[in-house]
């Protein structure tokens, strides 16, 4: 079983440390020589094969790429994939999984829950209570994942199980971009108008989308959102800190033609990031 993951962030780099221990991994990035992991206060080296551009076929890609060149890195992996090669995106976001259906034969939803960041020595720090893989039913990647004890679930309705990631996500990246705050800021001082955007965002799962998000959904999102780290920031704000917009087309622009109300939030965080 050979297994690429694409990106050297904070979900590339902890799922090619982990993968790494018992499968031989590549890990394709362009920001990173060398992979450092720190988990529960511990540091420990891993040594996936880093490479900036993939070298054979695999039989797993795990995309964990910001999603603006999802489609480029998607592109330059086609030729290293066969017709058995299993596909899993990792991104933020509803839209990745139907780029890479374009492209591959087999790609499975999922998504990931984490707080990482790089620290000052380039090694990714795992924030919390670590990271959970939310993924569709597929025998293999339990397999997989099992062996390299990476925490999982597999949802039988993975389409709510995405939107229930993404409501938390969409909702804590437009905040903490809009107001250059942590986590705990926005608890704190902007609880209100969270509650809102979870509505907002509900809403529109439910009318174009087909898929039922609760308000004990809602509720799962705030508490998360208050039981996480209060310093923590989202990627999003992290781009924007940097004077990049990030993910915010596929994270909130996704979600503006649906919405009058994210639609103004949408262009107000345009003209922020600019």
């Amino acid at each position: 079983m050979k297994i690429a993951v694409v990106g050297g962030g904070g979900v590339g780099g902890y799922m090619a440390a982990k993968l790494s221990r018992h499968y031989p991994t590549t890990l394709i990035t362009q920001s990173l020589q060398k992979l450092c992991l720190i988990e529960n206060g511990v540091q420990k080296a891993y040594h996936p094969f880093i490479t900036k551009k993939p070298k054979e076929h695999y039989d797993l890609i795990i995309f964990a790429t910001k999603s603006f060149v999802l489609e480029q890195r998607a592109q330059e992996l086609v030729p290293f994939a066969h017709k058995d090669t299993l596909v899993l995106p990792l991104l933020n976001g509803i839209e990745p999984y139907y780029l890479l259906k374009k492209l591959f034969a087999n790609v499975l939803k999922g998504a990931i829950y984490i707080l990482a960041h790089k620290t000052s020595q380039g090694c990714i720090a795992i924030e919390g209570k670590g990271a959970l893989v939310v993924v569709e039913p597929n025998k293999t990647i339990a397999q997989i994942f099992e062996k390299s004890s990476i925490k999982y679930k597999m949802p039988h309705d993975i389409d709510k199980a995405i939107w229930q990631k993404y409501l938390f996500i969409a909702a804590t990246a437009a905040l903490t971009s809009l107001y250059n705050a942590s986590f705990g800021e926005i608890a704190q001082k902007h609880k209100e108008e969270f509650i809102t955007l979870l509505d907002e965002i509900a809403h529109i799962a439910k009318q174009h989308f087909n898929v039922t998000l609760t308000q004990e959904d809602q509720q799962k999102a705030l508490q998360l959102l208050q039981k996480s780290p209060y310093e923590a920031k989202s990627s999003m704000q992290r781009d924007f800190a940097k004077g990049e917009c990030g993910e915010l087309d596929n994270l909130i622009g996704f979600l503006a033609p649906y919405s009058q109300k994210i639609d103004k939030l949408y262009h107000t965080l345009r003209q922020k990031c600019i």
